[in-house]
This record gives structure tokens, C-alpha cells and sequence, in this order.
């Protein structure tokens, strides 16, 4: 025989462990691990678990879609910082050299900025910042898809003036007829993004010992 703590073979009929002095008659198996469906939430646990899961995030992007006028302007205090950046983007593409590049660097940026904080936050093991992050690309989403569909219309004000965006990026790739469908497909995504985000955060306010 063998002893369950160290190893160590035993004589036959001894009654404890000659290297770690364990005596046989109190040793007690481990516990088995808890059963799988009263299993503690883990941190890193994606919050989509069910059905019901994913129509609640369906349903809260459809009524972020309807409202998303409103939710553009929700988020005021953040349209200043976007725009710095949304700028800055077209100078740091531009050094590539490519006009298409440099025209489609103010969006990249603006969108990539937000997106390295949500991952940078989530590297850190800090997931409700994380999430709050990606909220904030959902709604550069948002005023993407305002600023995309008035391509043709051109009623935004553009800071300095200057070419319109959307209308050389959708008139180089064929779609400036198309501008606000391509506009609405923006929206529909910052609202999927929001509502990911909102589902998240709530999920990780449960109780830890919740059922999956």
C-alpha cells in the first residue's frame, strides 16, 4: 500500500506513514469538486449564457436603435475628446501617404483610441472600466453613422471646412448612394456595442455564487 499524502509505500498492516507520520484510520478523501451547475461565476465568465441572454441583448439594441438620437446626444461630454482625436487621426494617417488612407484615419482613430483603453482595462483586470470603454466606441459608432449617412446632404458643420469625410470615402468605394444605409449600419453596430457593454456590467453586479 501507499500513503494517500506523500506517497511513500507502506508496510502491509502498518498503521501509519513511516516518512510523514500520517495515521491511515484518520485520513479523509478530499471533497469531489461542487457539481457543475452550482459552479461560482468566475471573473473572466463571458455574460452571455442563455437564450433568454442574447434576446436581452437584442431587444436592448433595438431600443437603443430607435432612441439612438437621443443617445448620441447622451453622451455630449465625450463628442469634444472624439473630435480631438477623430482630427488628429487624419494627420497621423496622413504621413502614409494615401489620401484614401489619410481620409479614413480620422474615424480609425477615433474608433481605435477608446478600443485600446477597453483592452489596456481589461488586461489590467479592471472589466466594468473595460466595458465603460466600449461604450465609448459604441457611441463613436453612433456619430460615425450620423456623419456617414449626410454624406450626400452635407448638413453637418465641418471644423475648418474642407472636404466631407464620408462623401470621398463612399464615392472612392462606390457606395455614396448607399450613404445612409451605410449610416444606419454604423448606428446598429454602436447600439449592439452599448448594449453588450450595459448587459456586461450588469451581469458582473450579480451575486458571485449565481447559477450558470
Amino acid at each position: 500500500m501507499y500513503c494517500p499524502a506523500c506517497g511513500v509505500r507502506a508496510k502491509e498492516g502498518a498503521l501509519a506513514c513511516a516518512s510523514c507520520a500520517l495515521v491511515f484510520s484518520k485520513w479523509k478523501p478530499k471533497a469531489p469538486p461542487p457539481a457543475t451547475g452550482s459552479a461560482v461565476v468566475r471573473l473572466d465568465a463571458p455574460y452571455v449564457r442563455s437564450p433568454a441572454a442574447w434576446g436581452a441583448l437584442v431587444a436592448g439594441a433595438v431600443i437603443l436603435f430607435v432612441l439612438r438620437e437621443w443617445l448620441r446626444g447622451a453622451f455630449f461630454f465625450l463628442d469634444g475628446v472624439s473630435l480631438a482625436v477623430h482630427e488628429a487621426g487624419h494627420v497621423v494617417f496622413g504621413l502614409l501617404g494615401s489620401r484614401f488612407v489619410m481620409m479614413a484615419g480620422g474615424t480609425a482613430l477615433q474608433l481605435a483610441m477608446p478600443l485600446a483603453f477597453a483592452l489596456d482595462f481589461r488586461r489590467r483586470g479592471q472589466p466594468r472600466s473595460s466595458y465603460a470603454c466600449l461604450a465609448w466606441v459604441g457611441q463613436n459608432l453612433l456619430n460615425v453613422g450620423r456623419y456617414a449617412a449626410d454624406a450626400r446632404a452635407q448638413q453637418l458643420p465641418l471644423v475648418g471646412g474642407g472636404e466631407h469625410d464620408w462623401t470621398y470615402l463612399l464615392e472612392a468605394v462606390g457606395l455614396l448612394r448607399r450613404d445612409v444605409q451605410v449610416g444606419a449600419a454604423f448606428d446598429l453596430a454602436g447600439c449592439l456595442l452599448i448594449a453588450w457593454a450595459a448587459l456586461s456590467v450588469w451581469e458582473r453586479s450579480r451575486p458571485r455564487s449565481a447559477q450558470l
